[in-house]
């Protein structure tokens, strides 16, 4: 079952118990009294990552450990603009303080800021159980388990998932029909600051994978990396590995790839000309004006266009 921990800070000690206030899919786990914080000051500043010195944490306070059974992501008006939030939690926050006034509540937008938040409370080891796994293949099976997550390998597959090596260098590419939901299933940890769910656009995770922190791009429909009618395509025309993970078909595989190539790639690398010799494609076939010529014909015969990705991801349309 899916589901996922969340803290609620209660700063001025309003409320004595919140269980009448807690939906059907939020079970409150534990009640934390904390004394009023030594070096307050930094310690704020650490949890909001902005510059924070008022009344949060300059007298006791409540924490609420609360379990989500039933997380619910949409988008919600935040100060950090227009995001995607666990909305059981965010409404709740919202209420609470319309009781309260002002900013004397606070409560985790998603699993990342629980993580961020339990650390600099020094509540992570005692709080948060870390999943980790044991193998790739692991991890694919624990994917499966959901079947409201479409997802597959988008590339760099082919020796998935037993003759790889589980190192700081592996980088495992997905497409995800939902990022919050693939990102609890694996547990992930963002993996750098400008982060999807401060507002920013890096999806790069960590998932624990033999006790190494592996890299896993969870790319997610209408993000921009493709045009979002080819990832929704891409998503339904997937196919399932014999090693029991989903990748694209044949053709999906193939154009995606190009596009990959040489519109993310500022030139094509060894490991794709391999694969497109295996799709056929002759030497004479494989350079950037030929392979674009290739890629244009297809997308317009699909119905995709162009899409420019996130500024992390290269753009060499041409």
């Amino acid at each position: 079952m899916r589901c996922e921990l969340h803290i609620l800070i209660d700063w001025t000690c309003y409320f004595n118990n919140l269980n009448k206030y807690l939906s059907n899919s939020l079970k409150l786990v534990d009640k934390i009294i904390m004394t009023k914080l030594k070096n307050k000051s930094k310690i704020m500043t650490k949890f909001y990552n902005v510059p924070v010195d008022d009344f949060r944490g300059s007298t006791d306070f409540n924490i609420y450990i609360i379990k989500d059974n039933d997380p619910v992501y949409d988008y919600r008006k935040t100060p950090k603009g227009n995001r995607k939030v666990n909305i059981h939690i965010f409404d709740l926050k919202l209420s609470l303080r319309k009781i309260t006034g002002g900013y004397k509540i606070h409560a985790t937008d998603n699993i990342q800021e629980t993580k961020d938040n339990l650390k600099v409370l020094g509540l992570y080891n005692k709080y948060y159980n870390e999943k980790k796994f044991n193998s790739l293949q692991d991890v694919f099976d624990e994917l499966n388990k959901y079947s409201q997550l479409k997802w597959v390998v988008m590339r760099n597959f082919e020796d998935m998932p037993n003759n790889i090596t589980i190192d700081g260098h592996l980088d495992v590419d997905l497409l995800v029909s939902d990022y919050y939901l693939v990102k609890t299933i694996l547990d992930g940890t963002s993996a750098t600051n400008n982060r999807y769910e401060d507002g920013k656009y890096r999806i790069l995770n960590y998932v624990n994978i033999n006790n190494k922190k592996v890299l896993f791009d969870f790319r997610s429909v209408g993000d921009n990396y493709y045009d979002i009618k080819l990832q929704k395509d891409m998503l339904d025309t997937r196919i399932k590995h014999t090693n029991g993970f989903y990748i694209p078909n044949k053709e999906m595989h193939l154009y995606s790839l190009i596009y990959h190539a040489i519109i993310h790639k500022p030139k094509i690398s060894s490991t794709y000309l391999k694969v497109f010799k295996q799709y056929g494609l002759k030497d004479s076939e494989i350079n950037k004006k030929n392979l674009k010529n290739k890629l244009n014909a297809w997308l317009q015969q699909k119905g995709y266009s162009y899409c420019k990705p996130e500024p992390t991801v290269g753009y060499f349309l041409k």
